[in-house]
């Protein structure tokens, strides 16, 4: 298990586009804390009155700051790189035969298997750790703020955290069952947003006020705990 552990590490350090995914998160970070500032500019300088007195426009935006980026950091961007990555990573060994040469080692599925998750979700907490300490630095550097937590802002960070792993989760299950990248792929990206659909038209159907299914899948999890 510690050599297919190394094994797989080894083949996650090299391979470009866990670096290329990484750097895109990054991208993205910088791209929506730059249109949120520019939007806010333009609302608030849209918003100004004759007697130079700011209008609700401006004031109906909450300025970010380094916190509120900080939860929103697995955003719907994040799960969709995290989803090709994932998918990537996992099917690469199963669409070049390499899986085949590490079982005439004597290695069993179950061994292959588990180090392919576990190098996967190292993975993914990585790409999301970085991209935390990048959002605390975009909202300082953007807003000027670095804001102050909520009641229940530190179990709320812990909630997405294992929102994001339960994303993991779901992509490794595609990738490793179907094991060719362009089906894990579509499927990773498209799957959770079906049943996040069915959940609602599950709700508009229901009508009901006390039970609200869509907000049990994990994309209502995730959006409840942002907010």
């Amino acid at each position: 298990m510690n050599k297919l552990l190394q094994l797989e590490f080894r083949r996650l350090f090299k391979a470009k586009y866990f670096y290329i995914c990484a750097l895109v998160s990054l991208a993205l970070i910088i791209i929506s804390a730059a249109t949120t500032k520019f939007l806010l500019n333009a609302l608030e300088a849209a918003s100004v009155d004759e007697e130079g007195m700011a209008g609700l426009g401006a004031a109906a935006l909450q300025l970010p700051t380094s916190l509120s980026m900080l939860k929103t950091v697995c955003s719907s961007s994040l799960t969709l790189i995290l989803a090709i990555f994932v998918s990537l990573f996992v099917t690469e060994d199963y669409t070049g035969d390499v899986v085949k040469n590490i079982y005439s080692k004597g290695f069993s599925r179950d061994a292959v298997y588990f180090s392919k998750y576990i190098s996967s979700l190292a993975a993914t907490l990585m790409i999301l750790l970085v991209d935390a300490a990048f959002s605390l630095a975009a909202g300082k550097i953007f807003f000027g703020e670095f804001g102050a937590p909520g009641e229940n802002y530190v179990p709320s960070m812990f909630a997405i955290l294992f929102i994001a792993i339960a994303y993991q989760s779901i992509y490794f299950a595609i990738a490793i069952s179907f094991r060719k990248t362009g089906s894990s792929i579509a499927l990773s990206v498209i799957g959770p947003m079906v049943v996040g659909l069915l959940l609602t038209l599950a709700d508009a159907f229901i009508n009901s006020d006390k039970v609200t299914l869509s907000d049990y899948w994990i994309s209502g999890r995730l959006s409840e705990m942002e907010s």
